[in-house]
């Protein structure tokens, strides 16, 4: 993604490395903070394969002494356009760390497996509660209209929300498995009462 940042931020004008990671940044928002070093990586990738050249810049008093210009070219433009019109071809799938340790898990260590499921969801909590600080504390230009960066903060809002939900549907589903479990090891049935003890009445 980040290099379709880049080419689309380049079309706009040619620009220097920091200017496009601090363009980028004001943009998008707190989000998705890009790094310097991943910035020039990536025009260095994009310049090897001929969608950016580098230009002669003018001095300046950027805070970084390594003033590279970029500019797109017409091969560039046509690449960011095939993607931009090129529509979705399946949603992003789910693989979340979390199912993959529930489906190692041992039976003996799901009261570990709990503790850890509780230990995210205060992780997503925490981060549900910065988002929604950083949405109160947005400027407001007088529109109605979100800006590209409340956009952004609401997708990492509701990202949080649902995490937070499926978060304790696993820990209800992990849950369930060890009542059931502890009923099984102990022969009782599902309304409480030993089997044995059960015929017993039923004969009596």
């Amino acid at each position: 993604m980040v290099r379709y940042a880049l080419l689309g931020l380049l079309r706009e004008q040619r620009d220097y490395g920091y200017r496009l990671k601090r363009r980028f940044d004001e943009r998008v928002g707190s989000l998705w903070h890009l790094n310097i070093g991943q910035v020039y990586q990536t025009l260095r990738a994009l310049q090897r394969a001929g969608l950016v050249i580098e230009i002669d810049g003018e001095p300046s008093n950027e805070p970084y002494p390594g003033r590279r210009m970029f500019e797109l070219t017409s091969k560039g433009h046509r690449m960011l356009e095939r993607w931009l019109q090129r529509a979705p071809a399946r949603p992003r799938p789910v693989r979340d760390e979390t199912l993959i340790r529930m489906l190692l898990l041992e039976p003996d260590r799901r009261e570990l497996a709990l503790a850890r499921l509780g230990e995210q969801e205060q992780l997503y909590r925490r981060e549900l509660t910065r988002l929604l600080s950083q949405k109160r504390r947005l400027p407001r230009d007088g529109s109605e209209l979100p800006s590209l960066s409340e956009l952004g903060l609401e997708a990492g809002i509701l990202h949080a929300e649902a995490q937070l939900r499926w978060l304790e549907r696993c820990r209800e589903w992990l849950a369930d498995r060890m009542a059931t479990e502890t009923d099984t090891d102990t022969g009782t049935d599902t309304d409480g009462e030993q089997p044995a003890l059960a015929a017993q009445d039923g004969a009596a």
